[in-house]
């Protein structure tokens, strides 16, 4: 196969791909929040610790 050469796709396959593609971002979009979610926590937390720290 030549990069010249015209790949030919078959619908079913590019759409089976692309739900694939889809339910891979809806994940990545959830782990991205839960992730935020999680650095924000921890940054309360040390913020926290960091008052108590002062207060002493």
């Amino acid at each position: 196969m030549s990069v010249a050469e015209p790949v030919a796709l078959d619908p079913a396959d590019a759409t089976a791909r692309s739900d694939q593609l889809r339910v891979q971002l809806k994940t990545s979009d959830r782990l991205n929040e839960y992730y935020n979610q999680v650095v924000a926590e921890l940054r309360a937390s040390l913020e926290q610790i960091e008052e108590g720290d002062q207060a002493s």
